[in-house]
């Protein structure tokens, strides 16, 4: 007698396979943010000129963290939150949807190194 799986190990595999692809890259910013719980680039750039300046960027970023705790969520990472300069890699004020981009990336990155 054959076994078969569940199908929910099935939709495991699909959904995980799915995230995987799913990856914020320059291309793909402002468009989607890389991962469950992680803004994207439009989030931030408040005012829709293509660049997050320290205002857009705090005040979004408090926006985000109240609804969050509005909404019961956790917040347990709130301490570690990056601040503007983590994300402005070339210091010039702005943070552009590359920089924004990279810095989804490592925290994917850094998400997945924890994890696994």
């Amino acid at each position: 007698m054959k076994k078969r799986l569940p199908v929910w190990v099935f939709l495991i595999f699909v959904l995980a396979g799915g995230n995987a692809v799913a990856q914020c890259t320059p291309e793909t910013a402002g468009k989607m943010g890389p991962g469950p719980g992680m803004p994207d680039f439009t989030e931030f750039d408040l005012d829709g000129d293509g660049a997050i300046v320290s205002a857009e960027f705090y005040k979004a970023r408090g926006e985000r963290m109240a609804e969050r705790a509005k909404a019961g969520g956790k917040m347990k990472h709130a301490a570690n939150a990056p601040v503007f300069e983590d994300l402005d890699l070339d210091a010039d004020g702005k943070i552009s949807p590359e920089e924004f981009a990279t810095h989804q990336s490592e925290e994917m990155a850094n998400r997945r190194g924890k994890d696994g």
